[in-house]
C-alpha cells in the first residue's frame, strides 16, 4: 500500500513538473517564401543560449514555400541558410506565427519578418546604427577595391592599417549598442546582438552592456547564460592573468603558466589546422620568432582540432616546420568555455603571465618588439 502511494505523489509530481515546463514554453511558427522550387533551409538557433539546446531545423521547399514550428520559452536569434549558399543576417522569431521572405540576392542581410519585434524595433534598430553602417560599408568597399587591385593579397603596410581602422570601427560600434540598450533595455534585438558579438570573444564594455539590460531579460535562459560566459570570458581581459587551460602538447605534457617567465613576452596564439586566416600567417609568425626568440619572445600554439583532426594538427606542424611550442586543446572544449570562437585569435603576456594585448596585428607586434627588446 505505501509503495502504491509513493509511487502515485511521484507521478503526480513529473506530471506537475512536465506541465510547469510546458506552460514555460510557447509554439512559434514559421512561414516562408523563396524564389526556389526546391531545396533545404536550415534554421540555426545559438544552441547554448535555450533551454532546449536547439541547435538546428532542417526542411524542404516546395513550390516557393517551406515553414517551421517548435517550442521555445523566450524569444531567440536565429540565422537562415539554403542550398546555393544563401545565409541571413540574424534575427528575432517569438511566440505564434510570423513569416520570413528570402531574397537570395540578399546574402548577409536581415529578411523581411513579420513579428512585432522585427516590425516595430528592428527599423528603429537600423535607424541608430545608420550613420555607423555608412562608415563600415565605406571602409569595407575601400580595402575590397585594394584588395582586388592587389590580386587578393594585400601588403602588410596597407593589412596593418585596414586592422586598426576596423579596430577603431567595432570599439565605436560597441559603445554605440551600450547607447542603444541604456535607452532601450527591454530590446530583444540588442540582447541578441550581444549574444552574436560574444561569439568572436569577450570585451570589457559587453559587461555594461548587458548590465543596462532589464532584469526580466538578464533573468531568462538566454540572459543566464549570456550572464556566465561574461564571466569565463572576462579571464581573458587585457590586465588579467592568463589562466590554466587544459591542454597538452605532442608529448601528453600539460599546459604550464611557468611557460611565460623566462620570456619578456609571450604570443599565445589560438589556431586549427582547417583555419586559412591561421595558416595564412605563419611566414609572419616565423619572421618575428626568428628575430626575436633569442631576446625574449616565445610563441605558444594553442590548437582547438577535433580529436579526429589530431593528424592533421601533427602534419601542419610538420609541413609546416612551426617550430615554437604547440598545444592542442582537444576538440576545443577549453577555448570554449573561455569564450574564443574567432580564429586566429592571439594574446600577448608579459614575464608576469599578465595579459597585454589582446589580438594585436602582427605589423603592431613586429614594432613593439622592435622597441622593447
Amino acid at each position: 500500500m505505501k509503495k502504491s502511494i509513493l509511487l502515485l505523489i511521484i507521478l503526480i509530481l513529473v506530471k506537475i513538473t512536465a506541465q510547469a515546463q510546458t506552460e514555460k514554453q510557447f509554439k512559434f511558427e514559421i512561414d516562408g517564401t523563396i524564389k526556389a522550387d526546391s531545396g533545404k533551409i536550415t534554421l540555426m538557433f545559438e544552441s547554448d543560449y535555450n533551454e532546449n539546446k536547439l541547435g538546428k531545423l532542417v526542411t524542404t521547399v516546395k513550390n516557393n514555400k517551406f515553414s517551421f514550428s517548435g517550442f521555445l520559452s523566450e524569444p531567440q536569434g536565429v540565422t537562415i541558410y539554403s542550398d546555393g549558399g544563401y545565409r541571413s543576417a540574424p534575427f528575432v522569431i517569438e511566440n505564434g506565427v510570423q513569416t520570413v521572405a528570402i531574397n537570395k540576392d540578399e546574402r548577409d542581410k536581415v529578411p523581411d519578418v513579420s513579428n512585432s519585434i522585427m516590425q516595430k524595433e528592428y527599423p528603429l534598430y537600423l535607424a541608430f546604427f545608420k550613420q555607423h553602417k555608412r562608415k563600415r560599408d565605406t571602409h569595407d568597399q575601400k580595402y575590397n577595391k585594394i584588395y582586388r587591385d592587389n590580386n587578393y593579397i594585400l601588403p602588410e603596410d596597407i593589412r596593418f592599417k585596414m586592422e586598426k581602422e576596423l579596430d577603431i570601427l567595432h570599439k565605436e560600434h560597441d559603445k554605440l549598442l551600450l547607447s542603444y540598450t541604456e535607452k532601450n533595455p527591454k530590446s530583444e534585438i540588442a540582447f541578441w546582438r550581444l549574444v552574436s558579438l560574444m561569439g568572436w570573444g569577450y570585451e570589457p564594455i559587453f559587461d555594461s552592456i548587458y548590465d543596462a539590460f532589464s532584469d526580466n531579460l538578464k533573468n531568462g535562459d538566454a540572459g543566464r547564460v549570456l550572464k556566465s560566459k561574461l564571466l569565463e570570458g572576462k579571464q581573458l581581459s587585457v590586465g588579467k592573468h592568463f589562466p590554466l587551460i587544459q591542454c597538452v602538447n605532442k608529448n601528453n605534457e600539460p599546459f604550464a603558466l611557468d611557460l611565460f617567465t623566462d620570456n619578456t613576452f609571450t604570443l599565445v596564439d589560438f589556431w586549427y589546422s582547417g583555419c586559412g586566416p591561421c595558416r595564412a600567417q605563419f611566414e609572419k609568425l616565423k619572421d618575428l620568432h626568428s628575430q626575436f626568440n633569442t631576446k625574449g619572445f616565445e610563441i605558444v600554439a594553442i590548437s582547438i582540432d577535433k580529436e579526429r583532426d589530431k593528424q592533421k594538427w601533427e602534419n601542419v606542424i610538420e609541413t609546416e616546420k612551426l617550430i615554437w611550442k604547440q598545444y592542442w586543446d582537444m576538440n576545443g572544449e577549453e577555448s570554449k568555455r573561455l569564450s574564443v570562437r574567432a580564429f586566429p585569435t592571439n594574446f600577448l603576456i608579459d614575464k608576469d603571465g599578465k595579459i597585454i594585448a589582446k589580438n594585436i596585428p602582427l605589423g603592431e607586434l613586429n614594432l613593439l618588439l622592435n622597441e622593447k627588446l
